[in-house]
Protein backbone atom coordinates (compact mmCIF):
# COMPACT_ATOMS: atom_id res chain seq x y z
CA UNK A 1 0.00 0.00 0.00
CA UNK A 2 1.52 3.81 -0.96
CA UNK A 3 1.69 5.66 2.53
CA UNK A 4 -0.89 9.24 2.25
CA UNK A 5 1.15 11.92 1.54
CA UNK A 6 4.10 10.65 -0.16
CA UNK A 7 5.86 11.30 -3.57
CA UNK A 8 4.53 8.29 -5.19
CA UNK A 9 1.20 8.89 -4.36
CA UNK A 10 1.24 12.62 -4.56
CA UNK A 11 2.33 11.30 -8.25
CA UNK A 12 -0.24 9.27 -8.78
CA UNK A 13 -3.80 12.04 -7.41
CA UNK A 14 -1.92 14.17 -9.97
CA UNK A 15 -1.40 11.43 -12.71
CA UNK A 16 -5.51 10.19 -12.54
CA UNK A 17 -6.42 13.50 -11.82
CA UNK A 18 -4.96 14.70 -14.71
CA UNK A 19 -5.54 12.07 -17.06
CA UNK A 20 -9.65 12.42 -16.38
CA UNK A 21 -9.27 16.20 -17.27
CA UNK A 22 -7.36 15.15 -20.36
CA UNK A 23 -9.87 13.01 -21.19
CA UNK A 24 -12.59 15.36 -20.72
CA UNK A 25 -11.03 17.96 -22.67
CA UNK A 26 -11.09 15.20 -25.75
CA UNK A 27 -14.75 14.41 -25.59
CA UNK A 28 -15.31 18.36 -25.46
CA UNK A 29 -13.39 18.51 -28.51
CA UNK A 30 -14.75 15.50 -30.45
CA UNK A 31 -17.79 16.55 -29.65
CA UNK A 32 -18.17 20.65 -29.98
CA UNK A 33 -15.03 20.56 -32.24
CA UNK A 34 -13.62 23.36 -29.39
CA UNK A 35 -11.34 22.52 -26.43
CA UNK A 36 -13.18 25.00 -23.75
CA UNK A 37 -10.73 28.22 -22.53
CA UNK A 38 -12.80 28.55 -18.99
CA UNK A 39 -10.57 24.56 -18.69
CA UNK A 40 -7.78 25.49 -20.89
CA UNK A 41 -7.02 29.17 -19.61
CA UNK A 42 -6.99 27.99 -15.73
CA UNK A 43 -4.44 25.17 -16.80
CA UNK A 44 -2.00 27.03 -18.16
CA UNK A 45 -2.23 29.62 -15.43
CA UNK A 46 -1.65 26.61 -13.27
CA UNK A 47 1.12 25.15 -15.14
CA UNK A 48 2.53 29.02 -15.25
CA UNK A 49 2.41 29.35 -11.23
CA UNK A 50 4.01 25.91 -11.09
CA UNK A 51 6.58 27.10 -13.26
CA UNK A 52 7.59 30.54 -11.25
CA UNK A 53 7.47 27.94 -7.91
CA UNK A 54 10.00 25.77 -9.51
CA UNK A 55 11.92 28.64 -10.93
CA UNK A 56 12.02 30.33 -7.58
CA UNK A 57 13.30 27.26 -6.20
CA UNK A 58 16.06 26.86 -8.69
CA UNK A 59 14.24 23.51 -9.59
CA UNK A 60 14.47 24.16 -13.56
CA UNK A 61 17.30 23.20 -15.64
CA UNK A 62 18.36 25.15 -18.25
CA UNK A 63 17.45 22.59 -20.59
CA UNK A 64 13.70 22.23 -19.28
CA UNK A 65 13.56 26.01 -19.62
CA UNK A 66 14.90 26.00 -23.17
CA UNK A 67 12.79 23.24 -24.02
CA UNK A 68 9.62 25.47 -22.52
CA UNK A 69 10.41 28.38 -24.24
CA UNK A 70 10.89 26.36 -27.54
CA UNK A 71 7.62 24.65 -27.31
CA UNK A 72 5.67 27.64 -26.53
CA UNK A 73 7.14 30.28 -29.54
CA UNK A 74 5.82 26.97 -32.06
CA UNK A 75 2.73 26.41 -30.12
CA UNK A 76 2.28 30.38 -31.04
CA UNK A 77 3.28 30.28 -33.82
CA UNK A 78 1.06 27.17 -35.14
CA UNK A 79 -1.73 28.84 -33.82
CA UNK A 80 -1.62 32.20 -35.36
CA UNK A 81 -0.67 30.43 -38.47
CA UNK A 82 -3.75 28.34 -38.28
CA UNK A 83 -2.01 25.04 -38.12
CA UNK A 84 -3.63 24.00 -34.97
CA UNK A 85 -6.09 25.56 -32.75
CA UNK A 86 -5.64 28.11 -29.96
CA UNK A 87 -6.83 25.63 -26.96
CA UNK A 88 -4.88 22.59 -28.61
CA UNK A 89 -1.82 25.16 -28.41
CA UNK A 90 -2.97 26.43 -24.98
CA UNK A 91 -2.83 22.74 -23.94
CA UNK A 92 0.33 21.75 -25.28
CA UNK A 93 2.21 24.79 -23.35
CA UNK A 94 0.83 24.31 -20.20
CA UNK A 95 1.78 20.41 -20.72
CA UNK A 96 5.27 21.36 -21.55
CA UNK A 97 5.40 23.74 -18.71
CA UNK A 98 4.09 20.96 -15.97
CA UNK A 99 6.15 18.80 -18.05
CA UNK A 100 9.58 20.28 -19.53
CA UNK A 101 10.68 16.79 -20.75
CA UNK A 102 11.63 15.73 -24.33
CA UNK A 103 9.77 12.40 -24.16
CA UNK A 104 6.61 14.31 -23.87
CA UNK A 105 7.16 16.37 -26.87
CA UNK A 106 8.53 12.85 -29.18
CA UNK A 107 5.51 11.67 -27.76
CA UNK A 108 2.88 14.86 -29.24
CA UNK A 109 4.54 14.92 -32.25
CA UNK A 110 4.32 11.45 -32.68
CA UNK A 111 0.60 11.03 -31.90
CA UNK A 112 -0.12 14.34 -33.85
CA UNK A 113 1.78 12.69 -36.77
CA UNK A 114 -0.42 9.47 -36.07
CA UNK A 115 -3.43 11.03 -35.43
CA UNK A 116 -3.89 13.54 -38.23
CA UNK A 117 -3.03 10.42 -40.72
CA UNK A 118 -5.75 8.87 -38.99
CA UNK A 119 -8.09 11.37 -39.38
CA UNK A 120 -7.13 12.26 -42.91
CA UNK A 121 -7.42 8.72 -44.01
CA UNK A 122 -10.75 8.47 -42.49
CA UNK A 123 -12.50 11.46 -42.55
CA UNK A 124 -11.30 12.08 -46.31
CA UNK A 125 -10.34 8.60 -47.73
CA UNK A 126 -8.12 9.25 -51.00
CA UNK A 127 -8.96 12.83 -51.44
CA UNK A 128 -7.01 13.54 -48.10
CA UNK A 129 -4.32 11.76 -48.74
CA UNK A 130 -3.88 13.18 -52.21
CA UNK A 131 -4.01 16.74 -51.05
CA UNK A 132 -1.15 15.28 -48.39
CA UNK A 133 0.92 14.00 -50.97
CA UNK A 134 0.59 17.12 -53.07
CA UNK A 135 1.88 18.79 -49.99
CA UNK A 136 5.04 16.61 -49.64
CA UNK A 137 5.57 17.42 -52.87
CA UNK A 138 5.45 21.46 -52.41
CA UNK A 139 7.46 21.09 -49.79
CA UNK A 140 10.20 18.70 -51.41
CA UNK A 141 10.29 21.89 -53.74
CA UNK A 142 10.65 24.41 -50.99
CA UNK A 143 7.19 25.64 -51.57
CA UNK A 144 4.68 25.65 -48.93
CA UNK A 145 1.33 26.81 -48.61
CA UNK A 146 1.03 30.51 -46.98
CA UNK A 147 -0.86 32.14 -44.01
CA UNK A 148 -4.01 32.66 -46.01
CA UNK A 149 -4.49 29.38 -47.48
CA UNK A 150 -3.47 27.30 -44.23
CA UNK A 151 -6.12 29.09 -42.54
CA UNK A 152 -8.55 28.48 -45.05
CA UNK A 153 -8.12 24.67 -45.19
CA UNK A 154 -8.27 24.78 -41.18
CA UNK A 155 -11.66 26.64 -41.71
CA UNK A 156 -13.06 24.31 -43.96
CA UNK A 157 -11.91 21.12 -43.17
CA UNK A 158 -10.35 21.30 -39.31
CA UNK A 159 -10.47 18.79 -37.28
CA UNK A 160 -10.84 17.93 -33.39
CA UNK A 161 -7.07 16.98 -32.34
CA UNK A 162 -6.95 17.31 -28.87
CA UNK A 163 -7.56 14.02 -28.51
CA UNK A 164 -4.17 13.09 -29.91
CA UNK A 165 -2.75 14.96 -27.78
CA UNK A 166 -4.46 14.10 -24.41
CA UNK A 167 -3.62 10.44 -25.15
CA UNK A 168 0.03 11.36 -25.92
CA UNK A 169 -0.19 13.31 -22.40
CA UNK A 170 -2.05 10.71 -20.72
CA UNK A 171 0.89 8.13 -21.97
CA UNK A 172 3.19 10.25 -20.86
CA UNK A 173 2.18 10.40 -17.72
CA UNK A 174 1.53 6.85 -16.56
CA UNK A 175 4.87 5.61 -18.56
CA UNK A 176 7.36 8.11 -17.33
CA UNK A 177 6.12 10.41 -14.93
CA UNK A 178 4.33 8.55 -12.31
CA UNK A 179 6.84 5.45 -12.50
CA UNK A 180 9.09 8.54 -11.25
Amino acid sequence: MVPLFSDTYARLVIGVTLSVLLLGLAYCDLGQRRVPNKVVRPLLAGALLVLAIRLSLGQLKLGEATLIVATWFTCIALSWLRVFGGGDMKLMMALIALFPDMQLVYLSLGAALAGLLLILVVTERRAGLSRFVALLMMASQGALPGRAEIAEAYRTRGQPVTFVFSLAAIAYLWFYWVRG
